[in-house]
Formats: C-alpha cells, structure tokens, sequence
C-alpha cells in the first residue's frame, strides 16, 4: 500500500451541518460545523472514532466525568439509499477499557439527522435524571424524573404523550442502563439494541435516560441527484434479488435456522455455555417446526428506515403460560441464546428476548453470562441458596427470565452477574474462571471451534467478543472453498476475515445495514456501489480503493485507541480457553477446537496482512505514515508502542 490521503475538499450533500456538544455537568450545549470532520473522515463510526482518539486523555475510566459519550449518524443516513439506517454509539469500553463502540439501526439515525444533528458528542455527569430534546437544530436538557426508573416501553410510551401529536423517535436506557449494568445497551424503536462494550450502562453512569429526536420539517440534500437516482435504482435491483432478500421476506433471518438439517445448525451454535458445539436434531425441531417452533408466533415483518427488505419479526403468543407476550424479536440471536443455554420452549425465549429489550440488555451479554452462572450451578459453584432460590439447570426457561429480571436491577446473584462473567468469575473462584466466556473481558456467545475465520474475528475485533466486526461471511465473493464462512480451517481465513472487517467499517461509516450488503455473501451491494451512492450524495469523486483505504484509517484508528489505553496486543488476540483445550463433542465435527499451531499461523497472516509487528500485534511507524494518521503515531511513540 502505497502513502496516500483521502483528499476531499469540500462536501456539499449528506449533512445534516451540524455537530452537538453537551456538558451534562454544566448542563450546556453548543455545536460545530461537520464538515470539517467529514472530509477527513467521511461520517459515522470514523469520526466517532477520531474524536474519542483525540479528545480522551489515557487513563480516563469509563465512569469518569470526562468519559466521552459519542452519537454518530452515517455518512449516507437521511437519504433514500437502500438500508442507510444505522447509528454508530463509542466510548470508553467497559470491560476491556479500551474502544466501546455499538451499531443500531431502526428509525433514530435518521431523525437524529433531520432535527439538525449528524454527531453528539456528550461529557460530564448530571446530578439528576435528564434527556436530551433534539428539533430544528436546537438542543435542549430537559429533566427525566418522570420517566428515571421506568422500563424502555414505558419510557417510550410517556415520551410519545409528552409531544403527542408530533412523531418524534427514541433511543434510551432501560433500568440495567440505569443501575450501571456492564451489559446494558441503547435502545431505539423498542427492539433494536446497541449492545456490546456497556454503552447503555455510560449512557446510565451519566444519568441521561434518552435522545429524543424530532426531526418534523427537516431534510437532507443530495449534492448529484441524477448520479445518486441512478445509484439507487441500481442498488434496490441487487438488494431485491438478493438470496438472503428473498429469505427475510419469507421468514427473516430464521429461515436459517428453520431447517433442523441446515449446515447453521452445525458450526454456529455453541451449547450449554459452549460445552458443545453440537445440538440433537429433536431440540432443533422444537425451535424450527413451523407448527409448534418460533415460526407459529409470527404475525408480520417490520423494516427499518429505508430497508427493502425487513429483518425483524413481529411476534404473539396467543396459548400457553406466556400468552400475552408481543412484541419485535431477532430470532437468529434467539436461536443461539437458546442453544447456549439448552432451552426448548420457543415462546419461553421470545418472552425472554422481549423482556431483556424492555429491561435495555445487551441479549448477547444475557444469554452469555446466564449460561455462565447456569454452567457454575451444574457444577457446584453456585447453590440454590445463592441464586436465591433459582433452579438454574439447563433448558429452565423461567429461572432464565427470573434472572435476566435480577441482572437488570442488580438484585442478589443478578448483582454479581451484573459485571459480566470475567468479574463474576474472579469474586467467586472455586474454578469459575475456566467457564467466563468472554474475550477481552466482554461475554460472547461466539461459536469457536469450527468456523476459524468467524473465531478470528469475533477474537481481533477492537472491541472484542461480537462477530460483525470481522467473519468471513463476504468470502464468497473470492470463489474458493475455503472463503465459506462455514469452512473447518485455519487457509486463507485472514484475508477473508480482514475484507470482511474493512467493509464493515465502510458501512459504519456511510450508515448502511450489513443486511443489504457484504452479509448478504457475493449477492448484492459492493464496496463499488458504496463508492458511487457516496459520490451522488456528497458530491465527491471516490473510488472503491478510496473507501478500503479509509476503511483501513478508520480500522486502525481503533486499535491504536486500544494500544494506548490498554495494555492489549497479541496475547489477547485468542479464543476463550475452553475452545483451545475442550474439543466438540459430538456430531459431523467432533474432535474440533482451535489448534494452536494453526491459530498462530492464522494470526500471523492476519498481522501481515494489516501490516501490524507479527510479534506483537502492535502498530508499525511506517504503517500509520501511509495512512496519514501522524497524531496516532505521536501518542503511540510517545508511549513506546509504535515498531520503528
């Protein structure tokens, strides 16, 4: 890779102009133009990025006051391209303490966006519960005492009275944001959840209950609307024939799951804690029959802002002990939270999930560390007595919704499970440790063994433990059998693994949802479809090379915040113990685990591919020169973290 710079001089379309500033402290807001921001860093989670690089001091914990709490809308948000939806939310993260970051789509990136706003960037605590109101460019503080304690529903349902009749959305914390738990996340249209790196819980640490947006009477201009039109007619063609389309319209994302015999059912479930990584085909039945499994309860298919397709299903249970549960759940994560903790009753789980997005959980981080403490209680760590009077075996649906309610209100066991399972782990010793699943600290409910590309992923992302930040699921566009994501083995996954973590960071940056893009495999938008819709709405003239090249500033900026912030480098760059050491148990891949002759060699690739030091994992002097990133290069040096 040759030096180079972006080279923007101007943007003249995709802005809403302006970025907000609040001290919640001093309860003060001011603004700044974007632009200045944009053409260096284009929109999004990069200049979400750049910002917490520049303007936190190291040594900052995540419950300081001066912890930084950052909004980003993408680069193309606002406008009519095809699933340009999406929120980028960074801070301090914290359980590794180094980046925090969380994407969500649904409708508030949008709104943010015409009320007048592309970026928030909130300091400081308040001394009493607030909100932010966002309208006509104009910010207001505004107190929350009415609505501090409620659950995420409730607050939103007295948030739409308060401004009845005018449309407003909502991205707020539920009571786990507000009692500090660690795996506590932003919620936005009642369903989607910024989870991973605690950003609900910063967002409760500052003690700001929502964002509320108003966006009536705003618009966002497109600098070439022929280019843009023609951009976008394009685009709808390859997302509306995409496979994966076409799978969302007829049973959103579980159609994966829906056949008990799918190969899904073999290399991405990680059972009972990830004792296995195999699951009997009677269970699988229970949760993918049609007539008593999570497709009976399906009722309709919601969208988010601009999708033309519709991921999320709308579900009701009409029978049964949870009758009366409705409500938008995720049933691929569904499945999985329901594999890793043995359970079988499909409507049990959607009362589950329902109630964790009410609560404000990370469901990722509840499924995790519930089958953490379900694990330690079939081992004799835990007693009855200590989980107050909970059953935590394997497939109880109902102590699992008991204890999400606990976690959330950090009441008893849910107090210590609060923390994650690392620090759960460590208070209760007796060999809990080697059941914390986590990486970096951050619970994951990742399969490991099989599929080494999605493993090194999930183990490299910069914030540690989730796998959209770098799988190899875009890998079919390079033909060979191992670029299937599915693929038992160590060839070729670095590269795989690293176009897929640059791509994404290309979607953060713009706001468009994976789901109309490189998740979809080889079958609808390319990073050159990004390259023209930008082009028709910022009025620029990139290329796809121009986009990975700032997909690889934006991707490095991140580790370089973790570099200088934490003590993070190649050591950390593994799989949970239990995956090196235990092997799969059962099924068409019994034996495998992650070897560590193969991972090592893996990673080095993965290193040289990034053009990292393959000793360390950290970054090189000459690398951060071709990305023109000379302030990342100065801290770096300034703390003997940067190879000569």
């Amino acid at each position: 890779m040759k030096n180079k710079r972006l080279n923007i001089d101007k943007i003249r379309g995709g802005l809403a102009g302006k970025l907000l500033r609040v001290d919640l402290t001093r309860e003060k807001t001011w603004t700044e133009d974007t632009e200045k921001y944009a053409r260096d860093w284009i929109g999004g989670r990069a200049i979400n990025s750049w910002l917490l690089l520049q303007e936190m001091d190291v040594g900052t914990q995540w419950s300081d006051s001066e912890n930084l709490l950052i909004f980003g809308a993408g680069a193309l948000v606002g406008t009519l391209t095809p699933g340009a939806c999406r929120l980028s939310i960074e801070t301090k993260n914290v359980f590794s303490g180094g980046k925090g970051s969380a994407n969500v789509g649904g409708h508030f990136a949008p709104e943010m966006k015409y009320a007048g706003f592309d970026h928030i960037v909130i300091t400081g605590k308040s001394e009493r519960p607030v909100y932010l109101f966002l309208h006509k460019g104009q910010a207001e503080i505004r107190d929350a005492g009415s609505i501090w304690g409620k659950t995420v529903f409730e607050t939103e349902e007295w948030l739409d009275r308060e401004f009845a009749p005018r449309r407003i959305r909502i991205a707020a914390i539920g009571p786990a944001g507000e009692n500090r738990v660690k795996g506590s996340g932003v919620v936005v249209d009642r369903a989607k959840v910024a989870g991973g790196s605690g950003v609900g819980c910063v967002m409760g640490d500052k003690k700001l209950k929502a964002v509320v947006a108003c966006g009536q009477g705003g618009s966002i201009q497109v600098a070439d609307p022929p280019r843009f039109f023609r951009a976008v007619e394009e685009a709808l063609r390859k997302v509306r024939e995409s496979p994966l389309t076409e799978m969302m319209r007829k049973s959103t994302l579980a159609g994966r799951w829906g056949d008990p015999d799918s190969p899904n059912w073999d290399f991405l479930i990680s059972a009972r804690n990830g004792q296995d990584d195999f699951w009997d085909r009677e269970k699988r039945i229970r949760l993918a029959n049609p007539e008593t499994g999570f497709p009976k309860y399906r009722r309709k298919v919601s969208a988010c802002f601009m999708c033309p397709a519709g991921c999320m299903p709308f579900s009701e249970v009409k029978d049964g002990k949870f009758q009366g549960t409705k409500g938008e759940g995720f049933w691929s994560n569904t499945v999985m939270g329901a594999v890793r903790l043995d359970i079988t009753d499909p409507a049990g789980m959607l009362h589950a999930w329902i109630l964790a997005n009410d609560l404000g959980l990370d469901t990722d981080f509840a499924n995790s560390v519930c089958a953490f403490a379900f694990e330690c209680y079939e081992k004799g760590i835990l007693t009855r007595e200590e989980t107050g009077g909970l059953s935590l075996e394997w497939g109880n649906v109902e102590s699992f919704i008991a204890l999400l309610k606990k976690i959330a209100y950090r009441e008893g066991i849910g107090d210590l499970l609060a923390n994650g399972s690392r620090e759960a782990a460590r208070k209760l010793g007796r060999g809990a440790e080697k059941l914390a699943v986590h990486v970096k600290g951050q619970d994951s409910i990742e399969p490991f063994r099989v599929p080494k590309g999605w493993a090194l992923g999930v183990a490299t992302s910069p914030v540690a433990g989730r796998h959209l930040r770098g799988t190899t699921i875009g890998g079919a566009r390079f033909g060979p059998k191992t670029a299937s994501f599915s693929a038992d083995t160590y060839e070729d996954q670095a590269k795989y693994c690293l176009w897929q973590s640059l791509t994404k960071e290309m979607e953060d940056t713009l706001g468009i949802c994976i789901y109309v893009g490189t998740w979809s495999g080889a079958y609808a938008l390319e990073p050159s479809d990004y390259a023209e819709l930008a082009n028709g709405v910022l009025g620029t003239d990139l290329h796809e090379e121009d986009l990975f090249f700032q997909a690889r500033r934006s991707y490095n900026l991140e580790k370089a915040f973790n570099t200088l912030h934490t003590d993070l480098d190649r050591k950390d760059d593994y799989p949970p113990e239990r995956f090196r050491e235990e092997p799969v148990l059962s099924g068409r891949y019994k034996g495998e685990k992650c070897d560590r002759q193969g991972w090592e060699e893996m990673l080095d690739r993965f290193y040289e591919l990034q053009e990292w030091d393959r000793a360390s994992g950290l970054q090189t002097k000459r690398l951060l020169e071709k990305l023109d990133l000379p302030e990342a290069a100065r801290r770096l040096e300034e703390k003997g973290k940067l190879i000569p």
